[in-house]
């Protein structure tokens, strides 16, 4: 299994499945990406400027998850997360759910 994997700005990528056991990824600026559902055991997971994420709610046991950028609206899954980056995430109303992240 790896454990560190850096494929930031690797445009061309839209299938990250078989990426779901890694345990620290970077996917920021892979604007091909789309699903996520499958990265919800990633400890730490980048996902700065990937602008066509839109539904994040797999990604709630993310322990480190960077948004930065991104699409997205709805947060209601991510109170679990330990530290979240949520800046330039201009679409984002209501964060109620938000009270138990640490950081």
């Amino acid at each position: 299994n790896v454990h560190s994997l850096n494929l930031s700005c690797c445009t061309g990528i839209t299938d990250v499945s078989a990426l779901g056991n890694v345990h620290s990824l970077n996917l920021s600026c892979c604007t091909g990406i789309t699903d996520v559902s499958a990265l919800g055991n990633v400890h730490s997971l980048d996902l700065t400027y990937c602008a066509g994420i839109t539904d994040v709610s797999a990604l709630g046991n993310v322990h480190s998850l960077i948004l930065r950028c991104t699409g997205i609206t709805d947060v209601s899954a991510l109170g679990n997360v330990h530290s979240l980056n949520l800046r330039g995430c201009t679409g984002i109303t209501d964060v109620s759910a938000l009270g138990n992240v640490n950081s």
